[in-house]
């Protein structure tokens, strides 16, 4: 059994369809671009992938579900799995629109972070003409070669982002709260603070950096492991410092530098604050083992 795609290229119409399908996750089933004639009409059809229309110029109008939408330049509307719609050109101002065609489990997920869901399909959209581009260089790598199909997926790829940037911007309010489990955003901040706690970290920008707000990090710090964000850097930057001031020599303003304090003053200050003991005093104090033979015999403190 041979899989036929089909590419047509006319004066008003251009698709690419029925590609291989290269990934259960996310995969471009077929794309296009069409300049209709006044009054054209599409459907009523069901799709088995999620199909997305760009409006790109004129006007026409969308039926699904009983209801009726008159759309215009700059606007875009979700067909999902198994939806009847049609839609029809306006008879004087005609629209162009570009669409692409996507099957995959991740789909559904990708089109909520763009601000598109069964039950909110259509939105306008700041970033049509760049859209468009992407699925005309789609369109030009169709051959079914190795190399074209990593291009498409590639120009497809920065298709959807380009789509979920714009709905960042502008439309915030649809996109998912949070795509993980609270603990992975920890472990992903807990990372990167081993690797970074020599550099200057602000807590909102670390934030910002995995995805998720200062607010949401913190309260994920303190269910998961009992303190806040900064309270750890603080802990895992003085327990760093406990180690150098212990074994090297390194001045104590290099120490405070090393652990990411350019004012010795204030890596002093916390230190004491932290332990008890100014990072000299830490540095005089010596090690020794006691054994004791009696539990609750022995009561140490540092000094």
């Amino acid at each position: 059994m041979t899989q036929v795609t089909a590419y047509t290229n006319e004066g008003r119409y251009k698709c690419l369809e029925d590609l291989p399908i290269d990934s259960a996750e996310l995969s471009l089933g077929y794309c296009g671009w069409e300049r209709c004639y006044p009054g054209h009409r599409f459907g009523p059809n069901k799709r088995t992938y999620y199909v997305l229309h760009i409006i790109t110029n004129g006007k026409g109008k969308l039926e699904k579900n009983g209801e009726v939408f008159h759309l215009t330049t700059g606007d875009a509307f979700l067909l999902c799995p198994e939806e009847e719609a049609w839609y029809e050109a306006d008879k004087k101002e005609p629209w162009a629109y570009a669409w692409i065609g996507l099957y995959g489990y991740k789909v559904k997920k990708v089109m909520q972070y763009a601000g598109f869901s069964k039950e909110k399909s259509i939105r306008s959209l700041k970033c049509t003409a760049l859209l468009k581009s992407y699925v005309d260089e789609i369109l030009e790598v169709h051959r079914l070669t190795t190399e074209e199909s990593m291009r498409r997926n590639g120009y497809l790829n920065l298709f959807l982002a380009t789509l979920i940037e714009d709905n960042e911007k502008f439309n915030t309010k649809t996109m998912p709260e949070h795509t993980y489990p609270g603990t992975v955003y920890v472990e992903h901040a807990m990372e990167y603070i081993k690797h970074h706690y020599r550099e200057k970290i602000k807590i909102n920008e670390l934030a910002e950096y995995i995805g998720i707000n200062r607010s949401y990090l913190t309260n994920m710090f303190k269910k998961t492991i009992g303190c806040s964000p900064q309270e750890y850097l603080v802990e895992f930057r003085m327990e760093k410092a406990k180690n150098l001031l212990k074994n090297t020599d390194m001045p104590i303003n290099a120490v405070a530098e090393a652990v990411g304090y350019s004012d010795q003053l204030a890596f002093s200050k916390m230190f004491r604050l932290y332990t008890n003991i100014s990072p000299k005093a830490f540095r005089q104090t010596k090690e020794e083992l006691v054994f004791e033979n009696r539990k609750g015999a022995f009561h140490g403190e540092i000094g």
